[in-house]
Order: structure tokens, then C-alpha cells, then sequence
């Protein structure tokens, strides 16, 4: 683990910066869109916000990567789940720190999957599509 503590307390400790740094409504319209938690967007900035994720000095993943979206049968998630959770495991014994989901784990899967590509024919190809179909 890192000297910073858990990841809980890492977005804890976030979380309340980001309250901190909220201004204070000064009308009662202000005072009723920010109450709502529902119209807080949790990408945005606030006024006079580093970006910066805490104390370690660290970009939110938000800020610097773009949110790319996709839908997986059931099984293959699961099997995802897994190995992240098996990788992040053998990360954090050997060196100590977290493998970041986000940050890490895809990217990474992303260019495995992209170098493995490069080996598939078309056969091989329509051969794994088909194993996807129900």
C-alpha cells in the first residue's frame, strides 16, 4: 500500500476538497442547483481547482484520458473482473502500489488485445466473434 493510506481514503480525503472548495451560494436560486446532488457533475471543475487528485500531486484520470464506453456479454465481464483483480493482487505483492482500473489495468488489457491482434486472420477472427453470439 502507499504511504497515503487506502484508496477509500484517498477519494475521502477528495471529496472533501472539493467541498471545501465549493463558493457559497449567495441566492436562493444558486442555493437550490447546487443542493441538488443530481446536477453536481462529477467531472467538473470548480474555480481555482488544480485538477489534482490530493496530496501524492497525481491528475485525475478523468482529466487526462477520454472515457471510452463498451458493452460485453455477461461472461467476458465477469472473466474481466477476475483478472483485474488477479493482476492488481500480483502488483501490489511485488511492488507495493495499487493498479488503478482506469488508469492502468485497461490501457494495458487495450494494447495486449491490440499486439494480439495483429496475429488473427480472418478465420481466426469470425471464429472468436462466433464464440461471443448466444
Amino acid at each position: 500500500m502507499s504511504d497515503d493510506g487506502s484508496r477509500a481514503d484517498r477519494l475521502r480525503r477528495r471529496r472533501e476538497q472539493q467541498r471545501d472548495q465549493q463558493p457559497t451560494p449567495s441566492t436562493p436560486s444558486e442555493q437550490s442547483e447546487t443542493s441538488d446532488p443530481s446536477k453536481l457533475s462529477e467531472t467538473s471543475e470548480q474555480p481555482g481547482s488544480s485538477g489534482t487528485s490530493g496530496n501524492d500531486g497525481t491528475t485525475s484520470v478523468k482529466d487526462d484520458r477520454v472515457g471510452t464506453y463498451m458493452y460485453l456479454p455477461e461472461d467476458q465481464r465477469a472473466e474481466l473482473d477476475f483478472a483485474y483483480k488477479e493482476l492488481s493482487l500480483a502488483y501490489e505483492r511485488e511492488f507495493g502500489d495499487d493498479l488503478e482500473k482506469n488508469r492502468h489495468f485497461y490501457p494495458l488489457l487495450v494494447q495486449a488485445g491490440l499486439e494480439h491482434l495483429d496475429d488473427l486472420d480472418g478465420d481466426a477472427i469470425r471464429e472468436r466473434l462466433e464464440s461471443f453470439e448466444p
